[in-house]
């Protein structure tokens, strides 16, 4: 961190402390401590007469049998669950034991773990159990008021926005899935809040793709991983944002979304996480609504087996400090840097309130802008110019193929770097200068990339551990065709049948094995030539299979997405 930036980060802290949420006044395990007492005393839960822990004992007995405590219940030890684990609700089986289906995440595991509890009671009240569950999120301190007890309260008794629904976790053999609050906002707060979230995998995956569900509110959701030694350092738990450590060089960032969006890496490279990594995730959220909101991410993290990628996917946050931008006034701010020899996956922008345009060129040899590349103004998805920069949603740009500065592919040159170059429209009377909330400024572009060049292989190298692919492909029943073939927009899908099927099914499917079209669904066809179209636009770049299925039999061909 420069002393510059160190120097204005001290003086935003202050402006930034109300991106926290105020103090209250009882400690909020004291509070947790009552309503376990009060419900789960004698025969309703764990009492004198077990032999893990005692719920009639004083708080901070209590406290120490639970916290960071190994439970006894085999299915739950198997799973490296503590009673209570700070900063994480859902390897927290005594919460999950309390919980009563309060969310997905948190159900048992019957009948190998028990049966809810209190048992022959009453369940506890939903406010009661999110208390329980914000305590740990907050990494269960024995001392000290970490959540508004009274605004847990209102959002279940009164009522506030709904939560997000949970997505589909993976498949184990393919994935799993990170999940990030709820945390509570209140009418007209803006909060940004940081969690470091320690995995449980080992050294034999690889990541090749990110799925995202968020709220629409959310301004941000950024993900980082913490460098190999250096999580342990910091504390479990949400906290609230420290302009001091926000950009610290301990965490490499992965990826970045300002809308819900999913990244499927390009065929043949991954992400590459050490065993039982570290995640560094980053929740920046403006509730706009008059009642308060219980604000959610879940993170889909799709894996193949270590080996099979032929490149490691590399991420850049590139970020310019040097923000002042005077009132009344439209500014343009230029910045460079000297990223060369990689090829390009993806290029997208982030500024607050007051921008109207971003743009990012190849650089040339003497700094000047080169070929423009990324144009905040243009629909990536769906390919056309939008005439304007949209601040909270800004585009990204995926390239299938790569972009490639490793040769002459800037105007004839070799690129030296990007030139980034933003506008800003500041319609107040005041100075704006850099700063985390959207009243102040930043100017920064997110890359992912691989060193040097790259084509990306048109065979999958790696087909599921439960698709089936492989096995459509080795049977073969008669001709189907696709084109174009690459495709941005609309790809026409066309077969033949020699005779009358009684059952045909027709769809694409991702390379994960996902089907993300059905174009038919067990139909009876005559023989003859029948024609579909299948429309890619809104769909991650990359290789698809079109699957047609015949009375059982079945065939396979690959479809590619290029970009717009």
């Amino acid at each position: 961190m420069t002393n510059f930036y160190r120097v204005l980060s001290i003086a935003l802290a202050l402006s930034s402390l109300a991106l926290s949420k105020p103090a209250q006044a009882q400690d909020t395990w004291q509070q947790v401590y009552t309503i376990l007492s009060a419900n789960c005393a004698g025969s309703g839960c764990h009492s004198g007469g077990r032999q893990d822990f005692d719920v009639t004992q004083s708080s901070a007995l209590l406290y120490d049998a639970l916290v960071g405590v190994a439970p006894i219940n085999p299915a739950a030890l198997g799973k490296g669950d503590k009673y209570i684990d700070p900063g994480y609700p859902e390897r927290s089986f005594l919460l999950r034991k309390v919980a009563y289906h309060l969310s997905e995440d948190l159900a048992l595991d019957s009948p190998a773990e028990g049966s809810d509890m209190p048992d022959g009671r009453p369940p506890l009240a939903e406010q009661d159990v999110e208390l329980i569950r914000q305590w740990i999120i907050h990494a269960a301190p024995e001392v000290g008021t970490v959540v508004d007890k009274a605004v847990i309260d209102e959002y279940y008794t009164i009522g506030g926005i709904p939560k997000i629904a949970k997505p589909a976790a993976p498949d184990s053999c393919e994935g799993f899935q990170v999940h990030m609050g709820p945390l509570f906002f209140e009418p007209g707060e803006e909060s940004e809040w940081f969690q470091k979230y320690d995995l449980k995998i080992p050294d034999t995956l690889e990541v090749i793709g990110l799925e995202l569900f968020f709220n629409d509110e959310s301004h941000h959701f950024i993900l980082r991983k913490f460098r190999p030694g250096t999580a342990g350092s910091w504390p479990q738990g949400v906290t609230p944002l420290n302009p001091l450590t926000a950009f610290d060089q301990d965490k490499d960032y992965v990826m970045a979304w300002q809308d819900n969006d999913n990244f499927y890496l390009p065929n043949g490279t991954a992400y590459f996480w050490e065993d039982n990594a570290s995640l560094d995730l980053n929740f920046h959220m403006f509730n706009y609504h008059s009642e308060i909101l219980a604000g959610e991410v879940y993170m889909n993290v799709l894996t193949q087996p270590k080996g099979k990628a032929i490149k490691q996917m590399k991420s850049s946050l590139i970020n310019n400090v040097n923000i002042f931008l005077q009132p009344n006034s439209t500014q343009t701010l230029t910045e460079t840097d000297n990223m060369q020899d990689k090829s390009i996956w993806t290029l997208t922008s982030h500024t607050h309130k007051y921008g109207i345009k971003y743009d990012i060129f190849f650089k040339n040899a003497n700094g000047s802008k080169g070929r423009k590349v990324f144009d905040g103004n243009y629909n990536y998805l769906q390919g056309f110019d939008t005439g304007s920069y949209d601040w909270e949603h800004p585009p990204t740009a995926r390239y299938e193929p790569l972009l490639d500065m490793t040769d002459t592919t800037n105007n004839g040159t070799k690129p030296t770097g990007f030139v980034h170059e933003a506008t800003y429209n500041n319609t107040g009377n005041s100075l704006i200068t850099f700063g985390f909330t959207t009243a102040q400024e930043m100017m920064i572009y997110y890359v992912q990339y691989v060193d040097g060049h790259f084509d990306i292989p048109t065979e999958p190298v790696w087909e599921g551990c439960k698709t089936g692919i492989l096995e459509f492909a080795a049977n073969e029943i008669g001709s189907m065709s696709l084109y174009p073939n690459p495709t941005s927009g609309l790809a026409t899908i066309e077969y033949e049948l020699d005779a009358n099927a009684k059952a045909v099914n027709l769809e694409v499917v991702n390379m994960l094995g996902k089907v993300v079209a059905t174009l038919v669904v067990n139909e009876q066809q005559q023989a003859g030539s029948y024609g579909y179209q299948f429309d890619a636009n809104g769909q991650s770049q990359g290789i698809y299979f079109v699957r047609l299925s015949v009375d059982g039999k079945a065939s396979t061909k690959k479809l590619i997405v290029a970009g717009n």
